[in-house]
């Protein structure tokens, strides 16, 4: 069971390897879009049924199932979700089926509204806010399932858009180091935004503005021998530079952890470090994938 307070690091993700089926989706953008890790490459149902918004993965072999995502998706501030693993292929051994839950956790601290506002207690934000948010839905299991097929449904049948679209889908094991990461955390933001600048006399600047990546660097300096081998250079061989990993700050549903809770990849692969007698260190760098 995961630890609140804690950080998680969520990798591989298994939906690279599996088969898709189910639900109902355009033919030009189909649900086997799902398994490009490109997340501009959407896939969008035909409708709003509920038998249409949903998609099954089914893993070539049995896999453990800590935490399921969806990111870059067009879920309204009302959608839910629901999460079932199947032990079988045929997905008729159910093994855990989560309750309807919130796609759209709080977002907003209590501090940052004003008495006033009709979302001062919940922190909901409306649809007009949608676009400052990364959409990025996660549910981790109360325990890891062993599985292998993983159903999603989607309920959003009020989306004025007239159709779900997902741009990617994580499931994965969870790692949560038996030591949290040590203080000295940095969070932050990469901002590629392009500036070209007119041959005028006040030299005017013209701003080609980037949409902001989170990026996070941290410590793990209490690993023992075990996690430092099979965790801490796990990530660097199976992953590189390239591999999705998904980033959480905390188990727990928060504005807090929406802000620190994102699908990233590393940006430099730090050694691990035998320090000292029976501890071993590891730094981790990631950016946001969009």
């Amino acid at each position: 069971m995961l630890e609140e307070g804690k950080v998680i690091l969520c990798w591989p993700n298994h939906v690279n390897k599996a088969a898709v089926s189910g639900g109902s989706w355009e033919p030009e953008l189909p649900a086997a879009q799902l398994l490009d890790p490109t997340f501009s490459e959407l896939a969008r149902t035909t409708d709003l049924n509920l038998s249409s918004t949903q998609v099954l993965f089914t893993l070539p072999r049995f896999r453990p199932v800590g935490v399921v995502a969806m990111a870059a998706h067009n879920l309204t501030t009302v959608a839910k979700w629901r999460i079932t693993v199947y032990f079988d292929a045929a997905a008729t051994q159910q093994i855990y089926r989560s309750d309807w839950v919130q796609v759209w956790p709080a977002v907003y601290a209590t501090s940052e509204l004003e008495w006033e506002y009709d979302n001062f207690w919940g922190g909901e934000f409306d649809d007009a806010d949608r676009d400052s948010f990364t959409p990025l839905a996660w549910l981790f299991l109360p325990s890891t399932q062993i599985g292998q097929a993983i159903r999603i449904e989607i309920d959003d049948t009020s989306n004025t858009a007239g159709y779900v679209t997902l741009g990617r889908v994580f499931i994965s094991r969870v790692w949560q180091p038996r030591y949290n990461m040590s203080y000295g955390v940095n969070w932050g933001h990469e901002i590629d935004t392009q500036f070209e600048t007119a041959k005028d006399p006040n030299r005017t600047e013209y701003a080609d503005p980037a949409k902001p990546k989170r990026t996070v660097s941290f410590a793990l300096d209490h690993l023992d021998e075990e996690e430092g081998f099979r965790r801490g250079l796990a990530i660097e061989r199976e992953l590189g530079l390239h591999g999705e990993i998904l980033y959480a700050q905390d188990v727990r549903q928060s504005p807090m952890s929406f802000a620190a809770t994102f699908i990233a990849r590393q940006t430099a692969l730090n050694p691990l470090t035998h320090p000292y007698a029976r501890n071993y260190k590891k730094a981790v760098a990631l950016k946001e994938i969009l």
